[in-house]
């Protein structure tokens, strides 16, 4: 009855003291800190969205990576990675969250050095954030061991440096779930800063697995986007994102749906050079327009492809929208040579953030 109504009073018992709600609460963290080792769970990710180049990104339930943390007195940071995918030729699993890490010590000046230990359910490379994933699980994990408080904003800032050019739209989904809208430079302190928004609840999301194997890597989809701009394609590209993105925070799903798979910029020029397979812009524009006008699905490549995503309205598919649109989908792709496999997936309501916050008491 004692520690009943004890708990019920916001109190709690500490070596035979009775102590307050927050007392107990700093006290506990302080214990946190002297932890040798701790995990942190990832969510993947997948940018773009259609629209959304660079500035678009969901965070996915699944797959996810969990990174185990342990701290090491000699400096030096190593790392081993258990997955049922093997990586492509050139790609270790674990890199991205070493180089986001190595920087992070060095810049706070801690000498000590970390085991990174990545354990994933399914975790492909390609078009889904995995080295996203690992760059803020380790940036994640090691402000939790060592006290460092930093904002969702500033675990985006380092968790990028372990990706090419520093891209941030991964990285922010896998930080905070969600949809997360990046702003690469704020016009007065020039810095990056990140927005996230719960999506409607009947926003459904399934990704089509694509076999294609990429010759020229995600900078090769680069270097086709450097060509200029009509006029006339960024001024509808500015309108459908403008009106996209008040459809989804404002929870019109229908309407979001209606505007986000026609893309103006990098989905065209890509899919123009054959970057996602034995197709051209006019062959993916048609198999958009096909499954919008038939299925009102909003079809799109996750990320840089070759993976794709199809989003839809579960109030129109509560079982989901793999069945419907497979006998689709799955034909025109095997026509061209290309395995795709669907499966449904869920937006991520939390990120490796809210995680720790959670489970640390961040």
């Amino acid at each position: 009855m004692l520690l009943e109504f004890l708990i019920r009073a916001g109190l709690y018992i500490i070596n035979c003291e009775v102590v307050s709600d927050e007392r107990y609460i700093n006290t506990y963290k302080l214990s946190l800190y002297k932890m040798e080792q701790i995990s942190i769970v990832v969510p993947s990710s997948s940018a773009n969205v259609g629209l959304g180049y660079d500035i678009w990104c969901l965070g996915l339930e699944q797959p996810q990576l969990k990174v185990t943390y342990t701290k090491r007195t000699r400096p030096g940071i190593e790392f081993e990675a258990k997955s049922p995918y093997q990586p492509p030729t050139g790609r270790e699993l674990g890199y991205a969250g070493h180089v986001a890490l190595d920087k992070f010590l060095k810049e706070r000046g801690i000498n000590e050095g970390a085991h990174l230990y990545y354990e994933d359910d399914g975790f492909p490379v390609g078009g889904l954030g995995r080295s996203g994933a690992e760059a803020v699980g380790a940036i994640m994990a090691a402000a939790v061991i060592y006290g460092i408080k930093l904002s969702r904003n500033d675990v985006v800032i380092a968790s990028a440096k372990g990706e090419p050019d520093e891209h941030k739209d991964n990285v922010a989904a896998s930080t905070n779930g969600r949809l997360n809208i990046i702003v690469p430079s704020t016009p007065y302190t020039s810095k990056p800063s990140v927005d996230f928004y719960d999506v409607p609840e009947d926003l459904g999301l399934a990704i089509g697995f694509s076999s294609y194997q990429k010759t020229g890597g995600t900078e090769e989809g680069r270097r086709v986007l450097q060509s200029p701009v009509d006029v006339k394609d960024f001024v509808d590209q500015m309108g459908l994102v403008s009106a996209a993105t008040a459809a989804i925070v404002t929870g019109n799903t229908e309407r979001f749906l209606e505007l986000v798979w026609g893309d103006r910029f990098h989905q065209p020029r890509r899919a123009h050079i054959r970057f996602y397979g034995d197709f051209d812009d006019n062959d993916f524009l048609g198999l958009q327009r096909k499954l919008h006008e038939e299925f009102h699905v909003a079809w799109n490549v996750s990320g840089a492809g070759p993976n794709m995503q199809a989003k839809y309205s579960r109030k129109q598919y509560p079982n989901g929208i793999v069945e419907s649109i497979s006998p689709v989908v799955v034909p025109w792709f095997a026509d061209r040579g290309i395995n795709l496999k669907l499966e449904e997936r869920v937006i991520a309501k939390e990120g490796a953030y809210d995680y720790a916050q959670r489970r640390y008491a961040y």
